[in-house]
């Protein structure tokens, strides 16, 4: 679950998120404009800016699918910058966000065919999806994805500037300063997207922009795949074959739409084109050819009849000698071109961060730096040793000219009541969590005020919170710092007074005092106070990026801040509604108060108010320019947590911790959406650190059970939730779960119980878990019953999400008892009291058992169009399922395996397996229901959302038991036993006479 440490982040077990209220995921441009060139699917039109021409201006004839000035959703046509005979690219104007982007769209006439459109489909999204995974300043931001009135569109940055292959066309051969310039940021641009599994491999200058400031973008990620296997043929496989047919082949593959061509023929690497594994090496090949271009004019194509016949050469020896085209290249540079083109993969540069390596070596004119300046961070490191070993003190006497700054220790601050000498208590507690806010915009610091410290530290803090107080409590706690101060009223003025000191010792680090003209003006004072502060706790930020900061936060009402102060200490203690309640006071007085409206997604989702959490986090994110640097960061990683979109969770808190190491909040959720990716081993070792970062938060230690049961660490689950003071609603749950897993039904049980009398919330989970373990026994009637009267007592109590899983729960206990009619009935009930991705994906998989199969289409249809890789997958999920149902095990098998690729879910896993099963494939069945039993702690709650579900795992015994007798396996009767086990006490499970005539057959 999500740290409530924070402001922006205090949800209970795992419910970590909060952010953006803006609309699909928008990134703001980086300059102005963009588009892209895909060209498998457009010609390629490159657009400038307004002070430069338009490349591949369209004629007045050529209007393409939409028309100047045309309302488009929320987009107006502004003009036309290219079109081709698939699609056009527009400059649009868009209403909702208020900026230029660029819109590329399909032609309707263009999908005529469903192969095509298809291609096209899963083009567009893996466009979006793999370019959304890089984040960097020289790659290209997709915004949008979606299909109006028949036309499918996607929306990127609007780009001021020239594409690279116009650049060169009109200017020929660029000095070395500039082209080492441009490549340079390619190969940063290309290092992220490295690092995070995506290839481009159709890398050209069409496809890299040179904004009006000459920084490149990279941009067209249309054909990108992950790394990890195979990239398909770029055209269709030319080893082996004569020179004269390879020609012909990749001509003709140059024309294809839907697929067969993958890559561009004039930048393409040789094992690209001879239809191999291609990795990264295949990017650095064609970032060394444009290099190559750049600095002698393109003259490589001078004396050859077509770019095939150019790539047919370089397959079969390597490229002319740069310098013997372009003599004054110098000669380090030409080397590091070479390496890069060498057509041999294993003797090129195996990555981008070695290219990267070389050119940091160079000078901006393609000179070797001297060596004190040529140091790499490897070369340092190896350099540190030998010279510890050979001239030890002489080490310690030059390390300075190589080593780079070392970062500031971490200092942790106690932040006392501020004295409130004023008389008005709208002071009365408000400034400590603006001067908290303040303090951690310093990377080093983290600071814990009133409500901080019970979060954070795990101890209640004292009534009388003053500074002998909070120095007490900071000796204690080992905590360094302690911040106190004053406010006092002088006639109209008010005079503010701080004081940072050392815990153990007393002494005095800084003090300092300032005077603000009227009460409206007491934030910015405090704020301003606060920098001083971090200046004296080292703090070397400029003057302008922490006034920048203070700013922000200084801009808001008093009285909202105050309000926000009072919910966040109610949200301290777990008292969500009461927080929910303080926080919504708080932007009813301010709108604009970013801060308050995380907070309050932040309370809704600890309240299970997942609908309300996805409205109020959208709305923080459109304020984050009154945030500091440290909020926004945790608002955007707590929106895509929110809203699903887990792989860039992963990246915002990653990029987060890199700045901030020592936030334990943000490596807590972190850990969270690592789960949600299926990745137990780093999400636990995440939360490893986290808990000896803060060993005694109990939140934290409730998230480390609740991952280890999730693992199948049942024992390691057991014995942390064990350890928490109070286990509370979650930490009953983690301990429920652990038992669960163990097989331990009565504590389980027991355990259910006692959380069913903590408070409403444990009720709720109470019943889930009790329906869920009769479930998983074959008591088919009792969960029936349970999940029924928790759902209405959820709609009592207004929980509508809560109630609709039950429902769903519900509707799956009767498709098990073969009540097709009553299935549909709650399956109906669940998606009327919830749309979450959740709820739509379990009632479909109840619609196709019970024979609704277009209504579970529709469903999926809606799914599929979503643009997060979970609803897609789930889509597919359910097309294969479907297909399963109707006995097409092959189509079946197709649409499981993509589901699958796009999202590692267990029960994914087990479709599959069904699939496998059907098809007569037992050992790739065996597989996978091996490999569900493995993966059995991530059945407990198949969203790991603390909703329990591990009635969905005795079935995989009984398939297993199928697999392994169609094997021949003489122990296949073992699966079956397993199986009675579970469920062979019930009275009701269909299932049973079958398993007990096999397993007696054995």
């Amino acid at each position: 679950m999500p740290d409530p440490d924070d402001a922006v982040t205090i949800f209970p077990p795992r419910q970590t998120s909060d952010t953006d209220p803006g609309v699909t995921t928008f990134t703001p441009p980086p300059r102005s404009r963009a588009f892209d060139d895909a060209p498998t699917t457009f010609p390629t039109p490159h657009a400038a800016g307004s002070h430069g021409p338009i490349a591949a201006t369209p004629s007045d004839t050529e209007s393409g699918p939409l028309t100047i000035g045309q309302r488009f959703g929320r987009y107006t046509i502004v003009r036309l910058l290219g079109i081709g005979g698939m699609g056009a690219v527009y400059q649009a104007w868009d209403a909702e966000l208020e900026v230029i982007v660029a819109l590329k769209v399909i032609r309707p006439e263009a999908l005529s065919d469903p192969l095509a459109e298809q291609e096209i489909e899963r083009r567009f999204k893996r466009e979006l999806l793999l370019a959304r995974q890089v984040t960097h300043k020289n790659v290209v931001r997709i915004h949008d994805l979606g299909e109006l009135d028949g036309i499918k569109y996607i929306t990127m940055s609007y780009v001021e500037g020239i594409d690279l292959a116009t650049l060169v066309k009109q200017d020929g051969r660029l000095p070395v300063s500039k082209a080492l310039r441009i490549i340079r940021a390619v190969v940063s641009g290309l290092v992220a997207a490295h690092a995070a599994g995506v290839v481009h491999r159709d890398l050209k200058p069409a496809n890299i922009m040179i904004d009006v400031e000459g920084e490149a973008l990279i941009m067209d990620f249309g054909i990108a795949r992950s790394t990890g296997g195979p990239s398909g043929p770029s055209v269709p496989a030319l080893a082996g074959l004569p020179p004269e047919v390879r020609r012909s082949m990749a001509r003709r593959a140059q024309t294809t739409m839907a697929g067969a061509i993958v890559g561009t023929v004039e930048y393409m690497a040789p094992e690209q084109a001879r239809g191999e594994l291609v990795d990264q090496r295949a990017d650095v090949y064609a970032t060394g050819l444009i290099l190559y271009d750049l600095l002698t004019g393109r003259r490589r194509a001078e004396h050859v009849e077509s770019a095939v016949a150019e790539l047919d050469a370089r397959m079969e020896k390597p490229l002319p000698p740069l310098r013997s085209l372009a003599p004054d290249v110098p000669e380090v540079l030409a080397a590091v071109v070479a390496r890069a083109v060498e057509p041999d993969q294993t003797k090129r540069y195996q990555t981008t961060t070695e290219l990267a390596d070389d050119l940091d070596r160079l000078d901006a004119n393609g000179e070797p730096l001297p060596l004190v300046r040529r140091l790499t961070r490897r070369m340092m490191a190896v350099t540190a040793v030998l010279v510890i070993a050979m001239l030890g003190g002489t080490y310690f006497l030059t390390r300075r000219a190589v080593e780079p700054a070392k970062q500031h220790e971490p200092v942790s601050v106690v932040i006392a009541d501020f004295q409130n000498l004023t008389g008005d208590p709208t002071f009365d507690r408000t400034l400590e969590p603006m001067l908290k806010l303040a303090l951690e915009d310093a990377s080093f610091i983290s600071a814990y005020d009133r409500s901080g410290i019970s979060r954070g530290l795990g101890v209640r803090p004292p009534e009388k919170l003053d500074e002998r107080a909070a120095q007490e409590l900071a000796v204690k706690q080992g905590l360094g710092v302690v911040l106190s101060g004053a406010l006092d009223r002088q006639g109209s003025r008010y005079g503010f007074s701080v004081r940072a000191t050392q815990a153990v010792t007393g002494n005095v680090i800084t003090s300092a005092k300032d005077e603000a003209a009227d009460r409206n003006q007491v934030l910015a004072v405090a704020t301003t106070l606060a920098t001083r502060v971090r200046r004296a706790l080292g703090d070397n930020t400029s003057d302008s990026a922490q006034r920048f900061a203070m700013e922000t936060l200084s801009a808001t009402s008093l009285e909202a801040v105050r309000d926000y102060a009072v919910a966040q200490v109610a949200a301290s203690n777990s008292r969500f509604e009461e927080a929910r309640l303080g926080f919504s006071k708080a932007v009813e007085r301010d709108p604009k108060f970013g801060l308050a409206w995380a907070a309050l997604a932040m309370a809704s989702r600890n309240l299970d108010k997942q609908q309300d959490a996805e409205k109020y986090v959208k709305e923080a994110v459109r304020h984050l320019d009154g945030m500091t640097e440290r909020e926004r960061y945790r608002t955007r990683g707590n929106f895509y947590t929110v809203t699903g979109d887990y792989p860039q969770c992963v990246k915002e808190y990653t990029d987060l911790i890199a700045r901030y190491a020592a936030d334990a909040g943000a490596r807590n959720n972190l850990a969270l959406c690592l789960t949600y990716l299926r990745n137990m081993p780093r999400a636990l070792d995440e939360m490893r650190q986290v808990v000896r970062i803060l060993p005694k938060r109990a939140l934290y230690r409730v998230n480390l059970a609740l991952y280890a049961d999730y693992a199948a660490d049942f024992q390691t689950g057991e014995r942390e939730a064990r350890a928490i003071p109070e286990l509370g609603v979650f930490g009953s749950l983690a301990l429920a779960l652990a038992q669960l897993g163990q097989g331990q039904l009565p504590q389980a049980t027991e355990t259910y119980q006692a959380l069913g009398k903590i408070d409403a919330q444990g009720a709720s989970y109470a019943a889930s878990g009790l329906g869920d373990l009769a479930l998983y026994e074959g008591r088919l009637s009792d969960a029936a019953r349970i999940f029924a009267l928790g759902a209405n007592a959820d709609l009592t109590s207004k929980d509508t999400d809560r109630a609709a899983s039950k429902f769903a729960a519900l509707a799956y206990t009767q498709i098990l008892r073969q009540q097709k009619g009553a299935a549909i009935a709650a399956a109906e009930k669940s998606l009327a009291n919830s749309q979450a991705v959740k709820i739509r994906f379990l009632v479909a998989r109840v619609f196709v058992e019970a024979g609704a199969t277009a209504r579970a289409q529709t469903l999926a249809a809606g799914l599929g169009a979503e643009l997060q890789a979970e609803p897609q997958a789930y889509a597919k999920i359910v097309d294969g399922e479907a297909a399963l149902k109707k006995g097409d095990a092959r189509q079946a098998i197709k649409a499981l395996t993509e589901g699958n690729t796009l999202l590692d879910t267990w029960i994914g896993h087990f479709d599959l397996g069904r699939a496998f099963l059907e098809a007569g494939q037992f050992t790739q069945a065996d597989s996978e229901f091996d490999r569900c039993i493995k993966r059995r702690g991530e059945a407990l709650a198949l969203f790991l959302d603390e909703e329990p579900t591990y009635g969905h795992l005795p079935p995989v015994y009984y398939y297993q038991g199928r697999v392994r007798e169609g094997l021949n396996s003489a122990g296949f009767a073992e699966s079956y036993r397993t199986y009675l086990t579970i469920r062979g006490q019930s009275k009701e499970d269909p299932l049973l006479p079958e398993v007990r005539r096999r397993a007696g057959g054995s």
